[in-house]
């Protein structure tokens, strides 16, 4: 068993790590600190408004004998109850229940799920993905809200392959390119290929791919969950970034093909 990763904020905990997923906590504890400050903010999805929206922390972390806590945290041990409130409406409430235990955290609670709230936010990205791949994704946040590390790397790893040969087939015509000739890159260098076809946040990270080929090979699944998020964000940005592009690349399409017809009937 692996070291547990380093929690590095408030939001990590609360909204993005499973139950009973461990955390380290460094020695300024300033995220133990922050989650005792009533009126910490910060942004994540909601589950009853259905989009992103600001959370605060309405009810913060207290141990019991919270008063000793701070002479020798290194030796505490307890349970506490928190929960945030959305800025929309203080009655959309998530409640947490934490785990503290010599410098060690873990969410054991929460309600509504992680897997709820995780599976709504997917939703959202239904507009800018092939049904496919919104169904995949949807699995992978799902296995991740699950304590599934590995398997979210799957799905996750196959939208992103399939947005590469996508945009292949796309232009191969276009191009003039071989099939062979393509299939035969390793995955880098695919990217490289169609560099000029790709967003550009997926050229310049092209190593997302061989993280998650990592996450499926070698990884534990402990680790896999300490970085899902950051992959999971990276994938959105690239979908994100893939729809603005198709969207230019049809408006210069309309607007050329209208070019071209102006005076063609004369």
């Amino acid at each position: 068993m692996t070291e547990p990763e380093e929690l590095q904020s408030v939001e990590q905990l609360l909204f993005s790590a499973p139950l009973y997923s461990p955390f380290l906590l460094n020695d300024d504890l300033a995220v133990v600190k922050a989650l005792c400050d009533d009126g910490y903010k910060f942004d994540a999805h909601c589950p009853f408004c259905k989009r992103q929206t600001t959370w605060t922390l309405s009810d913060s972390f207290v141990l019991p004998s919270m008063d000793t806590f701070w002479r020798a945290p290194k030796e505490r041990i307890g349970f506490s109850r928190m929960a945030v409130s959305c800025a929309r409406d203080k009655d959309h409430k998530v409640t947490f229940w934490v785990h503290f235990s010599r410098m060690r955290i873990q969410k054991v609670g929460q309600y509504p799920s992680l897997a709820t709230i995780s599976n709504d936010e997917a939703r959202d990205y239904k507009a800018i993905l092939p049904l496919t791949d919104a169904a995949e994704f949807h699995k992978a946040i799902g296995l991740a809200a699950h304590g599934v590390g590995v398997g979210s790397f799957v799905y996750l790893r196959r939208v992103f392959e399939r947005l590469i040969y996508r945009r292949f087939e796309e232009f191969k015509d276009e191009e003039g390119w071989n099939p062979g000739d393509f299939l035969k890159l390793r995955m880098t260098e695919k990217i490289d290929f169609l560099s000029a076809h790709l967003p550009p946040f997926l050229v310049e990270h092209s190593k997302i791919y061989g993280i998650l080929s990592a996450g499926i090979h070698e990884l534990e699944e402990e680790q896999c969950l300490a970085f899902f998020s950051v992959l999971k964000e990276s994938i959105v940005i690239i979908l994100e970034e893939d729809k603005k592009k198709r969207e230019e690349l049809d408006r210069k399409k309309r607007f050329s093909d209208a070019i071209k017809q102006f005076g063609s009937g004369s």
